[in-house]
């Protein structure tokens, strides 16, 4: 028995569909043209100036909380902890396992991709979905289909279940929410169907996440540039927080949060460090700094491992001299998500962040600390957010000189998304708005999107 994890190739251009296999019309920017010296930056230029390449989209899946796509390749994938976890938790029960990620890959050819997934020989193809890339996933799965059963996962699939079921009776296997134990009870009874997510509450009680497989050391944050090979990593999984768009604790933990032990994260960083050699930490967490003396002890043991480390957090979680020991004991950058200063939108996304003055927490931070790298994630087309709350947004960044192209001070913009399965997507179906939520692909986090359409 052979289980293979994947993560197809993510990149289409304005006319691929399914009816011509998703063929991609334009310049596409391979992974080996980085390796000639300035060649980015020439893409760049001819892409703004000439059009080199334009419509051709490169985009991101699995492990994705928020799923997107670009006009020119991201360069920085996000490790699929899920899968991961998965493939780790089946080989421990005995059972032959691998993962192939294209987009850490930048595979960019579907039929290479397809061609790998054959010469593997699984015996069944768990695809983890996304919504905005599900035209391209249930295309590779009905191709696969014809050497190998096939799984879904991810997502998409906790919220769309009963409709794959009913349409696409090739995808044997649907593996609702998070997919760690079910994809175990998958193999063992291969009974086709639905399976229910079971969710891992103790992170410890499993496996350390599957490395063992060719891009294992290409995921990188862009966003918190640090050395490469960089390892990502969960302190915890989950979050006690409850965003109305917060696609992964809805749809994939049930709302349940589990905070790792000290002593195996630790474990878990060496063994990484002294096997694939890696040369920064990521703490990808949904929210890294959770619980006070937790994060404080954690400190004490990064210190002694010196390496450079950042980490996905919230500015209302911590006190200030806990921001200054994660800096002392080697934090180089911190992510925050914030979406928006204004404090009306935010209790109407149930943020929790307007319960705080974050915003000197911010400030706090910003100027004692000038060498820490600070990202911070907006969103603009929030619900309620007008176009002067979010002007007033922009000027409070500018006040405080942070740049979508600093790498000290830096911030995106993205889009907000009601992903199926999200307290803010059930609102709005509420409403009647089925029609407009059904394209997928006004689900891409990295363009205009639903709520563009929807306006409110």
């Amino acid at each position: 028995m052979k289980i293979l994890f994947v993560n197809p190739p993510v990149i289409r251009s304005e006319n691929s569909s399914s009816e011509n296999d998703f063929k991609i019309e334009g310049f596409v920017f391979k992974p080996e043209y980085r390796k000639i010296p300035g060649m980015s930056r020439i893409f760049t230029i001819l892409h703004k100036y000439i059009g080199l390449g334009k419509g051709v989209r490169y985009g991101v899946r699995a492990g994705s909380r928020w799923p997107w796509t670009m006009d020119q390749p991201h360069g920085g994938p996000h490790y699929p902890f899920i899968m991961g976890y998965s493939a780790a938790f089946l080989k421990s029960n005995g059972i032959d396992v691998n993962i192939i990620d294209s987009v850490a890959e930048e595979e960019y050819s579907y039929n290479n991709f397809i061609k790998e997934v054959k010469n593997e020989s699984p015996d069944i193809v768990v695809i983890e979905t996304s919504t905005p890339t599900f035209d391209i996933d249930i295309w590779i799965a009905k191709t696969i289909s014809d050497f190998a059963d096939v799984a879904m996962a991810g997502p998409h699939v906790s919220s769309s279940y009963d409709k794959i079921n009913s349409e696409y009776p090739f995808v044997k296997y649907l593996l609702k929410g998070e997919y760690i134990i079910s994809s175990l009870e998958m193999a063992r009874t291969k009974e086709p169907g639905i399976y229910e997510s079971s969710v891992v509450t103790d992170l410890d009680s499993i496996p350390f996440p599957f490395r063992d497989y060719r891009s294992a050391t290409n995921y990188y944050d862009p966003t918190m540039p640090t050395v490469r090979p960089q390892l990502q990593i969960w302190g915890g999984k989950g979050c006690p927080f409850k965003c109305t768009y917060c696609l992964w604790p809805q749809t994939m933990y049930q709302g349940k949060v589990s905070l790792r032990k000290l002593e195996k994260i630790v474990q878990e960083i060496k063994e990484a460090i002294g096997k694939y050699g890696y040369k920064s930490i990521f703490f990808d967490d949904d929210t890294f700094n959770l619980g006070t003396e937790r994060i404080s002890k954690l400190c004490g043991e990064l210190a002694k491992i010196r390496l450079p480390w950042t980490m996905m957090g919230r500015l209302d979680c911590s006190p200030n001299w806990l921001y200054d020991k994660m800096v002392n004991s080697g934090c180089v950058g911190m992510r925050f998500g914030i979406e928006t200063f204004d404090l009306g939108i935010l209790k109407n996304i149930k943020k929790g962040l307007e319960r705080t003055d974050f915003l000197k927490t911010l400030k706090y931070i910003t100027s004692k600390h000038p060498q820490l790298m600070i990202h911070l994630t907006m969103m603009k087309d929030l619900p309620g957010q007008t176009d002067e709350i979010y002007q007033r947004d922009i000027r409070i960044l500018q006040d405080l000189e942070y740049s979508k192209h600093s790498i000290m001070r830096s911030y995106q913009l993205a889009t907000c998304v009601p992903f199926p399965g999200t307290e803010m997507y059930n609102r709005l179906a509420e409403e009647k708005r089925g029609e407009i939520l059904s394209n997928y692909k006004l689900y891409d986090g990295g363009r205009d999107t639903i709520m563009s359409k929807l306006k409110v």
